[in-house]
C-alpha cells in the first residue's frame, strides 16, 4: 500500500484517496498525454499510477521539496524523480530530455512567478507536445483553505492568459472551467474558519464528494465549463 505524506499541510490527505476525482482529472487530459510525461509538483503522488493506465510508458516527476521527492521515489522505485525549481532557467539541462507532455496539476497557484514557470515547462516539451495545466479558479472563491494551502491566487480565463507567454496564447487548444458543484462547495466553505487542511470536516467533504456527488458534477460540467467551476483547465500545444 502506498504511504501518504502530507508535507506542511499544503493539501488534505483525503485527496490522495479520492480515486474517482483523480481519475476524472486525468481522463480530461488523457488525449494529450503521449508516452513520455513529466509531472511538475508531485504532491500526494496520486497521479503516476493512474497515468500508467493511459499508455504512459516513461514517467518522471519533479518537485522543489526534497522530502516529497524522496517519499515518491521510495513508493515508486521504477520512476524517475528530480528535485528542482521549475522557475530556474536551468530546468531543461537538469532534466536532460524532453517529453510528450508536461502535467502541472494544482501547482502554479503556489508559484509567485507563474509566468516564468509556464515558460520553462514549455521549454521541456517535444515539438507537438502539450502542457497540461490545472489550477483553482475564481478569486471570489478564495478562502481559508487557499491560505492554508499556500495559494497566491485563483485564476479566471483572463488571468490565466496573462500568465502564458504572448506568443504561445494562439497555441492554447483548451481553456475551460471544471467541476461546478466543487466550486459551489468551495464557496460555502468561505464562511467557515479552518486552521488546518487536515480538519475532519474538510476530509469528510472530500470523501463524500468523491463517492456520491462527483457523478452529478461530471454530468453538469459539459454545460458549465464555459463559465464556472472549482478549477481551470488550460492545454497548450508546443508548435
Amino acid at each position: 500500500m502506498t504511504e501518504v505524506l502530507v508535507e506542511n499541510e499544503t493539501f488534505s490527505s483525503a485527496i490522495s484517496e479520492a480515486v474517482n476525482y483523480n481519475n476524472w482529472v486525468v481522463d480530461l487530459f488523457a488525449p494529450y498525454l503521449g508516452e513520455s510525461v513529466l509531472e511538475v509538483g508531485i504532491g500526494h503522488g496520486g497521479f503516476s499510477d493512474i497515468l500508467n493506465t493511459h499508455g504512459v510508458k516513461d514517467y518522471a516527476g519533479v518537485d522543489i521539496d526534497q522530502s516529497l521527492v524522496d517519499h515518491a521515489q521510495k513508493n515508486h522505485p521504477n520512476h524517475t524523480y528530480f528535485t528542482a525549481d521549475v522557475c530556474e532557467d536551468t530546468l531543461p539541462d537538469r532534466l536532460g530530455k524532453k517529453f510528450d507532455s508536461v502535467i502541472c496539476f494544482n501547482v502554479i497557484e503556489h508559484i509567485p512567478e507563474d509566468d516564468k514557470a509556464i515558460k520553462n515547462m514549455l521549454r521541456v516539451l517535444k515539438p507537438g507536445g502539450h502542457l497540461l495545466l490545472f489550477a483553482p479558479a475564481f478569486p471570489a472563491l478564495y478562502s481559508d483553505m487557499d491560505t492554508l494551502a499556500g495559494h497566491y491566487r485563483r485564476y479566471t480565463k483572463k488571468t490565466f492568459l496573462q500568465a502564458v507567454p504572448e506568443e504561445k496564447r494562439r497555441d492554447i487548444v483548451r481553456l475551460e472551467y471544471f467541476n461546478p458543484i466543487g466550486g459551489l462547495g468551495w464557496y460555502v466553505n468561505k464562511f467557515k474558519k479552518y486552521d488546518s487542511l487536515e480538519n475532519e470536516s474538510i476530509n469528510g467533504q472530500i470523501k463524500f464528494f468523491d463517492k456520491y456527488v462527483l457523478p452529478i458534477s461530471r454530468m453538469m460540467n459539459c454545460v458549465t465549463k464555459s463559465f464556472f467551476g472549482q478549477s481551470i483547465v488550460g492545454i497548450i500545444k508546443n508548435d
